[in-house]
């Protein structure tokens, strides 16, 4: 794919690999969206160095809550009346103790996961006929299960799980929206960007990884490469994911119980 006439609509964008992403976007296509929790005071350095001959609109809106994410996704098609690219990048740690939003669920699968499957759901029909999803998953997806009957982990509950599982999660939702997206002509792309050096990664692991920069490139990667709808990238390499985020019936099942948790 081609940047330079495309709109794309990049997630966490104000910070870590996000920002990479948006630095490396903007000299190259004609439109960027982006969006992140901070005031737009704030991101306004950010947004004026990305300006130019681009045209950049920065949405903010806190994914632990439901109402931002909808009000999110309305402004953001007010914005762009056609996307080419949706990157879905937001994220944050799992915290060291277990933290619910207002909507009732555990912050780390609301903000990593499930907010992911709305702001998608409400964009969608502003994705055209060959345009394309990115879904930014991890590694460590390979490090648990889906707790299918506890995604909200009230119990057992750590940060490393808690974590792996909502981008296990993102895995398993976005082959399940590859298939139902591909007669539309939409490809899914999911990757694992790297081990790279964030505030995230450092708030769990305690430090190590590679340049931002470097998780920034992988997501430009996976914009533009020539892969089938359906592909894992992990850190440029196209790998099987996990056995458990490639089984439909899983994938059923969290569908299903991602729509409650939504909807409470």
């Amino acid at each position: 794919m081609r940047l330079d006439d495309k709109t794309v609509v990049l997630t966490g964008a104000t910070s870590g690999i996000g920002e990479a992403a948006a630095r490396l976007l903007a000299p190259s296509v004609r439109t960027l969206v982006i969006q992140g929790p901070e005031p737009a005071s704030d991101v306004a350095p950010l947004i004026k160095e990305l300006g130019g001959e681009t045209d950049v609109h920065y949405v903010r809106a806190d994914f632990t809550s439901f109402a931002q994410v909808r009000r999110a996704g309305t402004e953001i098609r007010a914005a762009v009346p056609a996307i080419d690219v949706l990157v879905n990048n937001a994220g944050v740690p799992g915290a060291g103790r277990r933290r619910v939003t207002t909507d009732g669920n555990e912050r780390t699968l609301q903000v990593n996961y499930l907010a992911l499957t709305l702001l998608t759901q409400r964009l969608l029909p502003a994705i055209h006929r060959g345009g394309r999803i990115v879904n930014v998953s991890s590694t460590t997806h390979r490090m648990t299960g889906l707790a299918l009957d506890d995604l909200n982990l009230t119990d057992g509950y750590d940060a490393v799980r808690a974590y792996a599982q909502s981008k296990l999660a993102i895995l398993s939702y976005s082959l399940r929206l590859a298939g139902e997206l591909a007669g539309r002509g939409v490809d899914v792309v999911t990757i694992s960007p790297g081990v790279i050096s964030t505030g995230l990664l450092h708030a769990m692991f305690g430090g190590g990884g590679v340049r931002v920069e470097h998780g920034g490139r992988r997501v430009i990667e996976a914009i533009t490469a020539e892969v089938p709808t359906g592909t894992y990238i992990d850190d440029g390499e196209i790998v099987a994911p996990s056995d458990e985020a490639r089984d439909p019936s899983v994938a059923a099942a969290l569908a299903a119980r991602t729509t409650s948790l939504i909807r409470h």
